[in-house]
């Protein structure tokens, strides 16, 4: 009967909560609070020495500033509930994380379920009606035309990357350009940019400087117009808009790309894992609370 006494409450003691994955998701949802409350106090401070004020989505969308402060703080709050949901032991908190993160992976996927359909089936794009290629055209709308230096220089950072001009899904992408009111190509415009487009347009070869005058004039010029050095020329910069661009990338980079995904999408279901596997230890250990706390309320339990 002792020996039995002894096997009982040593059962009783033992922990239904492993020490090592509690302490891994406090310190993994930790160290990711901390930085998602870096970025959004660095995009706070940018946001207030800019005096930014968002009047609409691309002003929102085309400002690192304004997704770092907005990103930094869905992190903080995210987090927030998985490194307390994992200090305290609360299951409320737990449950609210491991929710919220499967929402976030739910429409990751319908996101990257949509960025294959709309490359690799064009005529989906326009069967759905979601497809934002002519509201891009604001953002070209806006450029060096409301005083915002960082939309500027993402629309830059954009074309070069991709190689690209203009933001449409089309080979002539630069002449989207022509709406901007300081490159436009009309007679009444005086603007010194008129016809032309900005040097982020032009092709550099490697080890090249950018020749910020190499889309002068380049609306007015030909396809068949001949490379000179004082003359415009259609030849000097990429003609694809950014969006067919990026069709292109995705095509040639379907694995890589893939293989990107994957190494996000992977340890968010592992962490989710994690959570519920905790949550539901805690569970198991209040449950044996609650047979403990009934044997103490019947000592006659040893008898049996």
């Amino acid at each position: 009967m002792e020996s039995f006494r002894r096997t009982f409450r040593s059962r009783r003691d033992y922990s239904a909560i492993n020490p090592v994955l509690k302490y891994f998701l406090f310190f993994e949802n930790f160290l990711i609070w901390l930085a998602g409350l870096a970025m959004t106090a660095i995009g706070a401070y940018v946001l207030y020495m800019k005096k930014k004020v968002v009047k609409d989505a691309f002003d929102f969308f085309l400002d690192p500033s304004t997704l770092m402060c907005t990103g930094g703080a869905i992190v903080v709050f995210i987090t927030f509930f998985g490194c307390m949901g994992a200090l305290r032991e609360n299951t409320c908190f737990l449950k609210t994380y491991n929710y919220v993160l499967s929402f976030i992976f739910l429409g990751e996927l319908v996101l990257v379920i949509l960025i294959f359909v709309f490359y690799y089936v064009p005529e989906s794009r326009h069967q759905l009606g979601i497809f934002p290629q002519d509201s891009l055209r604001n953002a070209i709308n806006k450029y060096g035309v409301v005083d915002d230096d960082d939309m500027v220089s993402l629309i830059d950072n954009i074309q070069k990357t991709l190689q690209c001009c203009g933001l449409a899904d089309s080979e002539e992408g630069y002449k989207d350009w022509n709406n901007n009111p300081y490159y436009n190509c009309t007679k009444h415009n005086q603007s010194p940019e008129a016809c032309s487009v900005p040097a982020s347009c032009c092709k550099v070869k490697p080890g090249e400087e950018i020749n910020v005058l190499c889309g002068r004039k380049v609306m007015q010029a030909s396809e068949n117009d001949k490379i000179i050095s004082d003359g415009p020329s259609i030849s000097r910069i990429n003609k694809a808009g950014c969006v067919r661009a990026l069709g292109t990338w995705i095509q040639t980079n379907a694995m890589v790309l893939g293989g990107i995904l994957l190494g996000i999408l992977l340890p968010q279901m592992f962490v989710m894992c994690l959570s519920r596997t905790l949550r539901d230890q805690i569970k198991s250990q209040k449950a044996k609370w609650g047979r403990q706390r009934r044997y103490q309320d019947n000592p006659a339990f040893d008898r049996h």
